[in-house]
Order: C-alpha cells, then sequence, then structure tokens
C-alpha cells in the first residue's frame, strides 16, 4: 500500500491553504482524527479526503492504492458541482451512504473552523451550514468530537 501522506502531499503540490502549503490542513484534519484515536484508515481517508476534490487524481486510483474501505470514505467526503450547494448535496448522500466517513468531515470542519480568522466569510458560511451539517454528521461521531467543533465555533467570535 501507498503512503497516504506522500501520496496527498504530491498530488495536491503547490496548492496552497491560505499562505501555507496545503499540506497544513491535512496534516490538521489527520491531527483532530488522532486526537480522538480513529485509525490508520480514517487518517489514510483524512490525508486523501481533498485528492479527488481538488486535483487531477480520479477515485479509482484511490481505490487501487488505498483500498476500498479508504476510498469509500473519500468519496463520501468529496464535494462535486458548480456550486456549493451541489457540493454539500452530494457530501451529504455520501455520508448518508458512509456514515464512517463523518468522522473524517467532521475532522476537516474542525481543521477549517480552527484556521478561519474571526469574522471571516469562511466562519459565517459554516454557522450557515451548521444545521444541515449537524443533522448528518453529529449522530455519527463522538459527543466529544462533537463538542471540538461547536467550541471552536465559539472561540472564533
Amino acid at each position: 500500500m501507498a503512503n497516504a501522506r506522500s501520496f496527498a502531499i504530491a498530488a495536491h503540490a503547490g496548492q496552497l491553504y491560505g499562505d501555507a502549503p496545503y499540506e497544513t490542513h491535512l496534516s490538521a484534519v489527520v491531527l483532530v482524527l488522532r486526537d480522538f484515536g480513529f485509525d490508520d484508515s480514517y487518517q489514510d481517508a483524512g490525508w486523501l479526503h481533498d485528492v479527488v476534490e481538488d486535483t487531477s487524481v480520479p477515485l479509482t486510483e484511490i481505490r487501487e492504492q488505498f483500498g476500498d474501505t479508504v476510498a469509500q470514505m473519500v468519496d463520501a467526503c468529496t464535494g462535486l458541482g458548480p456550486t456549493r450547494h451541489d457540493r454539500n448535496v452530494r457530501i451529504y448522500s455520501g455520508l448518508r451512504a458512509c456514515p464512517k466517513a463523518a468522522a473524517v468531515k467532521l475532522a476537516d470542519r474542525i481543521a477549517n473552523v480552527e484556521a478561519a480568522p474571526p469574522g471571516s466569510e469562511h466562519r459565517a458560511r459554516y454557522l450557515r451550514e451548521a444545521d444541515a451539517f449537524a443533522a448528518i454528521v453529529r449522530p455519527h461521531v463522538p459527543p466529544a468530537m462533537w463538542q471540538r467543533l461547536e467550541q471552536a465555533m465559539i472561540g472564533n467570535d
């Protein structure tokens, strides 16, 4: 099996997360997963969660390199479509089909909120989406993990 971290960093080469290399965001997602005891397949999906969405790597390559479980989680977290609404509809549908991917998506959201500057449009967008996100994600994640998102939302005022 390939190394998910190396694969993701190579796939996102040249992309930025704010002013930092994209690896910064991916690492933050994986650290959140580790904080809540999620194992290697979850961490692999954490490294890879944006690869299909943000690069030219197809899901078939993720499946070939990392197996069905990781590919299913990555697919469930992948937002494709012309609008944010369309992307969210796809993600929510994917999370319904693969509920274990909710932990990866929540780790992604936690990392994004913790990195969002106070008063930013990013934070405002996450607040607007909070109810729909909670309805899909919250039933499938540890309560303490959900509380971390709530704390991050409050702490970013």
